[in-house]
């Protein structure tokens, strides 16, 4: 009897080729993950025709054209469910509340990502938030 493992789709939305590359990299082969998707900004993403078949959606925050936050929330108004988590470089940009009332179900600093990606994911999965601790609260 051989039972299915249930591999997350994912899609990467992240204007850094080399940051795209490293991060499906370890999305595919270290975590056995399927990667459905990747764009280089939040136009680009909002024009992918599978955003509603993907589990997760990793999101850079700064990117050019369309920047992450307003990506989010445009998809987010097309497909309600969706498991968006913010990927950020900024830690003074990336303030708790404004991802949350954007939509975003988690965040992850690119400087931690390889360490805590997997927790992030497993947690959107399970209808959970996952934030770093020292995220800042406060809004712009």
């Amino acid at each position: 009897m051989s039972m299915t493992v249930f591999k997350p789709k994912v899609i990467i939305v992240d204007d850094n080729e080399t940051f795209r590359r490293s991060l499906e990299f370890h999305l595919k082969i270290t975590l056995n993950y399927e990667v459905i998707g990747i764009a280089t900004d939040g136009e680009e993403f909002l024009a992918l025709n599978n955003i509603h078949k993907a589990d997760i959606i990793l999101m850079d925050i700064e990117m050019p054209v369309l920047n992450g936050f307003v990506a989010a929330k445009k998809a987010i108004w097309s497909h309600k469910n969706l498991n968006i988590i913010a990927i950020t470089n900024y830690q003074d940009k990336a303030y708790l509340k404004d991802l949350i009332e954007t939509g975003f179900k988690g965040c992850v600093f690119k400087r931690n990502l390889f360490d805590d990606i997997e927790l992030a994911i497993k947690n959107v999965l399970k209808n959970k938030l996952y934030f770093p601790e020292d995220i800042e609260l406060n809004s712009l």
